[in-house]
């Protein structure tokens, strides 16, 4: 696990832009579930790499990143989990944009208490990455490539 950690640590160092201020574990939020009905717990992803990708509907480049972490949550289904959040959107968008792109990993609506705890969401995509405790490591700005993905993570699956 320090392992882990401190490849996490390195990585966030050498490609990703830092976050100021670290809210609560994500791993606190139950979120409303686009693909069906209730709520999802992000507990239960507790011990993975958790990637939060904010997306919003008619977002060319959250389309793409959504294929993208289709390939990371078949690659390494045990140590890294994406969960696709919805955000400037009816539900409705929301899914059908989840369906366009065959999302096949969790698909989560945002809530103003995640958002207070993140703040504003600078651009879509955008991602959180979080370690195995829900902390809040940094932020990914922007579409992120497979081969830039696989750079920054692919070490993590080799563990």
């Amino acid at each position: 696990m320090m392992r882990l950690r401190l490849i996490i640590i390195a990585l966030s160092c050498l490609y990703l832009i830092q976050v100021q201020a670290a809210p609560t574990s994500l791993l606190n939020f139950h979120l409303p579930n686009i693909k069906e009905e209730g709520t999802l717990s992000l507990e239960q992803y507790r011990g993975k790499l958790l990637l939060l990708s904010f997306f919003e509907p008619d977002c060319r480049w959250c389309y793409r990143q959504m294929k993208v972490f289709n390939q990371v949550s078949k690659n390494c289904p045990h140590k890294i989990q994406p969960v696709a959040v919805g955000i400037n959107g009816p539900t409705r968008k929301l899914r059908k944009e989840i369906r366009r792109a065959k999302v096949e990993f969790p698909a989560l609506v945002a809530t103003h208490e995640l958002l207070n705890a993140v703040g504003k969401v600078p651009a879509t995509p955008w991602t959180l990455v979080a370690d195995q405790n829900g902390d809040l490591i940094t932020t990914l700005r922007g579409y992120m490539p497979a081969e830039k993905l696989n750079q920054l993570f692919g070490k993590i699956c080799s563990i």
